[in-house]
């Protein structure tokens, strides 16, 4: 079993047709096919339902793709420590949650810089897509925002305390307060994004907004269809539909008419944390000093 069949096997997994992972590889479809089978005679099973259309995994194929995935990223992730290990080639890969970039401007744009002496790949991702990511060894670290309970295996360290303020409407009962109680936050409806995409800190606000709990389930409004971005709960906000809670450096980057911003008693911060599966890659120390000892 090689790891180029692997990568091939993978390709044909995630297209689920021979022609289109073919085009993707940049291979002739009839060599990819070759491939496959002589992986599948190796381990002496069948990977793949064919159709004349499209081809389906078999339950070994789910199997050996979970571990195809872990290896080929594992392979890279050796490839790019043997080329740093002579100081002359440093590359890293790291997600970033959104909205991080507003607190950390400063900070990623001279991680990415060349004075940095790295090479860093970055994408944006949703807290438990870049905490996947790290698990399965696809990326080398990720800035996620707090992290739950489950998460706290992984190596981590906390980059930034982020306040977190409320965005009311205009209109609201509490616009005229300086500085919004907890208290009087019980009845009110709390709208944030889904709970599945950021678990941690969604647990964390929540916690602390509404430390008695949610007295009914559609106090907190989650509609991934509505709520589907920072602005997106900024508007429903605008429109009447509740308080959110937001850092102010958010809310300084997407000015939505109709709301106002006000402080917590008691205030309200948020972990921004560097997180990585050991061992760790070696860069990675440099890069913490880079975005903890920044100021923005």
């Amino acid at each position: 079993m090689e790891l180029r069949q692997l990568q091939y096997f993978v390709a044909v997994a995630e297209e689920r047709h021979f022609g289109r992972a073919a085009r993707r590889l940049r291979i002739a479809a009839p060599s990819l096919s070759q491939q496959i089978q002589a992986l599948e005679r190796d381990l002496h099973i069948t990977l793949l339902e064919r159709s004349p259309r499209s081809v389906a995994l078999t339950p070994a194929g789910e199997v050996l793709l979970e571990h195809a995935r872990v290896l080929l990223a594992r392979a890279e992730r050796a490839r790019n420590e043997v080329q740093c290990a002579d100081g002359r080639h440093r590359h890293l890969t790291l997600r970033v949650a959104p909205t991080v970039e507003h607190v950390l401007d400063g900070p990623l744009r001279q991680l990415s810089g060349s004075e940095s002496g790295l090479e860093v790949t970055t994408a944006t991702s949703t807290d438990s897509e870049a905490i996947r990511a790290v698990r399965e060894e696809h990326i080398d670290a990720a800035i996620v925002w707090a992290r739950a309970t489950q998460d706290q295996d992984l190596s981590g360290t906390i980059l930034r305390q982020v306040p977190v303020h409320l965005a009311l409407p205009a209109g609201h009962r509490l616009a005229a307060a300086e500085t919004v109680p907890v208290a009087d936050l019980a009845a009110e409806t709390i709208v944030m994004f889904p709970r599945d995409l950021f678990l941690g800190i969604w647990d964390h606000i929540i916690g602390h907004l509404l430390p008695a709990g949610p007295p009914h389930l559609d106090q907190v409004l989650t509609q991934p269809d509505l709520i589907n971005s920072p602005e997106a709960v900024l508007r429903s906000v605008a429109a009447g539909h509740g308080v959110a809670p937001v850092a102010p450096a958010m809310a300084e980057h997407l000015p939505v008419p109709g709301i106002l911003i006000r402080p917590l008693a008691p205030p309200l911060l948020a972990p921004v944390e560097l997180i990585w599966r050991e061992p760790a890659h070696p860069a990675l120390q440099h890069v913490v000093a880079l975005l903890a000892g920044t100021e923005v």
